[in-house]
């Protein structure tokens, strides 16, 4: 007995419709564009000024052995930090104890006069936040500054 045929679009459709999605979504994956597996870095603009430490915060986490790494850098003037020679206006940042994007760790080390606190590992992209916690006069004057994935400062404050 020969089916009516108004069932047979309705059976044809119901075991192509799958074929069809499946086909579909195969074929999307086949044009996905490949993108860069990593952000590009921030659109912030170098040496601008992000943080100004006071000299009695200076003072309180000033480290001995930094100092000394700090002034011998400043005496010879062609310092490399990084990869990068460090320019007169930089040298001036650091010695004003100033924080600009763009800086190094290195850079900031310097700036601080000391080694930070503590070291917070951020999440994709990458980057750190180094944190200096003062204390004496100073207790409670947290700092902290954010690296990005090139490891140059783009952040920083005080909490």
């Amino acid at each position: 007995m020969p089916l009516p045929a108004a069932r047979i679009p309705l059976r044809i459709s119901a075991l192509l419709l799958p074929c069809l999605l499946l086909s579909l979504l195969a074929g999307c994956a086949i044009h996905e564009p490949a993108l860069w597996p990593h952000d590009p870095p921030p659109n912030i603009p170098a040496d601008q000024v992000l943080l100004v430490l006071p000299e009695e915060v200076v003072a309180e986490l000033a480290q001995d052995e930094v100092r000394t790494s700090r002034q011998a850098a400043l005496d010879a003037e062609v310092t490399w930090a990084g990869r990068r020679p460090l320019d007169s206006a930089r040298l001036q940042r650091v010695r004003e104890h100033t924080v600009v994007t763009g800086m190094s760790v290195q850079e900031v080390v310097w700036c601080f006069e000391a080694h930070p606190t503590s070291v917070r590992d951020q999440g994709p992209p990458g980057g750190h936040t180094l944190l200096w916690d003062p204390g004496g006069r100073a207790a409670g004057k947290r700092y902290w500054v954010r690296f990005d994935g090139w490891g140059r400062a783009h952040a920083a404050g005080q909490f």
